[in-house]
């Protein structure tokens, strides 16, 4: 069975499907950084294809990443402005769930920490200082790409870089997190 609407004819699907599955990844690292969840940011990333793939006949932009990551984040501000407005319960913690069976290697399990400390690190950051980071350090992008998706001045986005990376690594110093992951 074929994914909906990716049944095409003309070939559309596949030249999508070639110019964005490059970018998966860089997109998921956004998503997960704007949404702070597993399951969010992969929803997340399934509705940027979505939207991506019914405007993708109009995309003649140069980037097809910057594109993306684009609707990645007008997408994830959507969502954070309708969370919001609405009140969320949050779930009791289920006691009844058994540890895994068989723990991971020590190795992994410390650099798995280490990541998950970064990340709350990351998170304790201003929106602005936070999204430029992203933008750069993970995904990859240029200081003018990312100022043209946050709608800034190129110097403005390496002013957020630099002090976010400097109020980053103050947060980390604190909750002494090695640095070398």
């Amino acid at each position: 069975m074929r994914p909906i609407g990716l049944d095409r004819a003309d070939g559309s699907a596949k030249a999508f499907l070639e110019a964005t599955l490059p970018h998966l990844d860089i997109i998921y690292r956004v998503a997960f950084h704007t949404a702070h969840d597993h399951h969010r940011a992969e929803d997340l990333v399934q509705e940027t294809y979505l939207r991506a793939y019914a405007a993708f006949a109009g995309h003649h932009g140069t980037s097809t990443r910057a594109w993306l990551v684009t609707i990645c984040l007008n997408l994830a501000r959507s969502e954070s402005r309708r969370r919001s407005r609405r009140v969320v319960e949050a779930p009791l913690p289920d006691d009844d769930i058994a540890p895994a069976a068989n723990p991971p290697v020590t190795d992994l399990v410390i650099a798995g920490l280490e990541r998950e400390r970064v990340t709350r690190a990351l998170a304790q950051l201003p929106e602005e200082q936070r999204l430029a980071i992203v933008l750069m350090d993970l995904a990859g992008q240029t200081a003018a790409e990312v100022a043209g998706q946050l709608g800034c001045s190129r110097n403005t986005v390496l002013s957020r870089v630099h002090r976010g990376h400097r109020r980053l690594a103050g947060i980390l110093a604190r909750e002494d997190v090695d640095h070398g992951l």
